[in-house]
């Protein structure tokens, strides 16, 4: 490992002199990490800082994750410079080399070369200034390395691995897939379960370590069988892919037996196998036993799904994110025929009350005409918000409309969904938002749609919940969490358009709601609480929208919230304003 050309290859010190890098060189001391490791402690002195040459690695503040650090990015300079306590803890995800300097010879080293100081000094600079939006998509293209497993003997990893980078391929050429017997015939045999201790594995990985820095993404294939390569290519990944058929029953194999003990911190991912029409059997028993943090469905032989997976381990899947408004929503199937219209692809698909409406029909296969067919349907022919009741709790039962749900939508559970899929419900008795992204569908998406005091809210394990847009109308940042890529985001919300205009101009009028005389009609019931159950959430929508990287504020004016019959015009307006915007976004978002 060349120390020299790790460090000019680093954007902190690539501006540097040749005489400057020669003797940070020197300085440097290699460092290893294996997977799971602890770099330093919360709250540690900062005698070193590093720079990852290889790997990848994890930092938590107070337990909760708050960053990456990868290839070629420094990890504690600001500690070192500043002499302040680490603010976070670093451990590794995966086998990892660094570069060490110690910090009293890096400070010594700054006194002789004062143009390094001032060249660290900017790019911390700009590193500082990036927003939060454009820091989470880096983190999720971040990975370099993935490693596929196979839950059964009867899956193959490595046809499937070949099948991925060939995808993969298609946006980044450096790429490759690493069997054992490529390690055998390149290292020498026995190479591939050679012990992690030895003269044969540091030969091998320095030629693992060598490939990552001429590949941008390295997928490693286990064989069948779990022995020390498969354990190896768990130690190597910054994400671990697991395969498994949807229909099988769930059940322990020596594979995943040895994935749980492996103590790797990689993120779990699981992929189903699954037949057009066939049952999904447990997903949630699979994810269960993988200790998978997310999973998709896989149609054996169709490419598009095969190209969808790989954009979303990749952080390039473009995930949509549909905001709560009534029926001010139906603009978001416009933004729909849009996309279908501009062939940009949506992987993932979320919303809050309307905006979920949409979002689940989208992900449960439906596309825009057939969208706007079903609210058609749900809405302006048929009025299943109208099982009114003695106001105790809510205008309506809800029963008539969540009747409706269950028949349009069945017995779809989200967790089975073929697109992945979430939605966001308020939980009152804790004030906090709730995401759901497994259970029923139709029990879910009514939640999320539940106004207070215009339907009941709904009783689960003790809380009560209801409609998201309380506290999250535009769920932007749980669509980032997931970390699948670039997001569009489509706002319907309604700041700001309640009033009562020419009313209450010579004092305050109690009644003049009560005696219009006003333009058009006055603002109803559903409108005064729609609007009062989402004031908070809609204050707060311009700090989500900075969480997207195509964001639409729908041209809705003029629509009130439950102004069913303007489905039409909506959606066209939705339309004509998603083309204009997203015709020049769309190479962005799909390179």
């Amino acid at each position: 490992m060349d120390a020299r050309s790790i460090l000019a290859g680093a954007p902190l010190f690539a501006s540097l002199s040749a005489e400057a890098l020669d003797d940070l060189a020197q300085l440097s001391e290699r460092y290893e990490l294996r997977s799971g490791q602890t770099l330093f402690e919360q709250g540690d002195e900062p005698t070193h800082f590093f720079i990852v040459a290889t790997g990848r690695l994890r930092v938590t503040s107070a337990g909760v994750v708050v960053g990456y650090v990868g290839h070629l990015e420094p990890i504690g300079e600001v500690g070192v410079i500043a002499g302040e306590k680490r603010g976070g803890s670093v451990h590794a995800i995966r086998d990892s080399v660094l570069l060490r300097f110690e910090r009293t010879a890096f400070l010594v080293f700054l006194t002789q070369h004062p143009p390094a100081m001032i060249v660290m000094s900017r790019v911390l600079v700009q590193r500082l200034a990036a927003n939060q939006r454009q820091q989470k998509l880096a983190s999720a293209r971040g990975n370099r390395t993935l490693a596929v497993l196979s839950a059964s003997p009867d899956i193959d990893a490595e046809a499937f691995a070949e099948k991925l980078v060939g995808q993969i391929r298609n946006y980044h050429s450096t790429s490759r897939e690493i069997r054992a017997a490529d390690a055998d015939a390149e290292v020498g045999a026995g190479a591939a379960n050679a012990p992690f201790t030895g003269e044969l594995d540091d030969r091998l990985t320095a030629w693992l370590n060598q490939l990552e820095g001429e590949h941008r993404y390295l997928v490693y294939a286990s064989g069948r069988d779990s022995d020390a390569w498969a354990m190896r290519c768990m130690h190597q990944a910054d994400r671990v892919i697991v395969l498994a058929n949807a229909g099988a029953a769930d059940a322990r194999s020596a594979m995943l037996d040895d994935l749980a003990k492996s103590g790797i911190l990689a993120p779990i991912e699981l992929v189903l196998m699954r037949h057009e029409g066939a049952a999904s059997g447990d997903t949630l028993g699979w994810l269960a036993l993988t200790g998978a943090r997310a999973h998709y469905f896989l149609r054996p032989g169709d490419q598009s799904d095969l190209a969808s997976l790989a954009r979303q381990l990749t952080g390039r899947g473009v995930g949509l994110v549909l905001g709560g408004g009534g029926s001010r929503g139906f603009a978001h199937i416009g933004l729909i025929r849009a996309l279908e219209q501009l062939k940009i692809p949506i992987d993932i698909a979320g919303g809050t009350s309307m905006g979920a409406f949409i979002a689940a029909l989208l992900a449960c296969g439906w596309n825009s005409a057939e969208i706007t067919y079903l609210c058609n349907d749900t809405f302006v022919q048929h009025n299943y918000l109208n099982d009114y009741t003695l106001p105790r709790v809510a205008l309506i039962r809800g029963r008539k409309f969540l009747g409706h749900l269950t028949a349009l939508l069945g017995d779809r559970k989200i967790e089975d969904l073929h697109m992945p899929y979430f939605c966001v419900s308020t939980n009152l008795t804790r004030g906090a938002a709730q995401v759901h992204d497994r259970g029923p569908l139709d029990v879910w998406l009514a939640t999320s749609m539940a106004v207070p005091g215009i339907a009941p809210p709904i009783a689960y394990q003790g809380d009560l919940l209801c409609d998201g847009g309380v506290i999250n109308s535009l769920p932007t940042d749980v669509m980032q969490a997931m970390e699948r890529g670039p997001i569009i985001a489509s706002d319907v919300s309604t700041e700001g358009d309640i009033s009562a205009p020419g009313a209450g101009m010579n004092g305050p009028d109690p009644n003049a709601l009560l005696r219009w005389e006003g333009p058009g009609d006055p603002p109803g019931l559903r409108d005064i609480l729609f609007r009062t159950a989402t004031l908070t959430s809609e204050s707060g929508v311009q700090r989500r929208a900075e969480r997207a990287d195509v964001y639409l504020r729908m041209p809705v004016e003029g629509v009130g919230m439950f102004d069913w019959k303007k489905l039409h015009d909506l959606v066209e307006r939705g339309y004509q304003h998603a083309i204009a915007q997203l015709t020049p976004a769309r190479e962005k978002l799909l390179s």
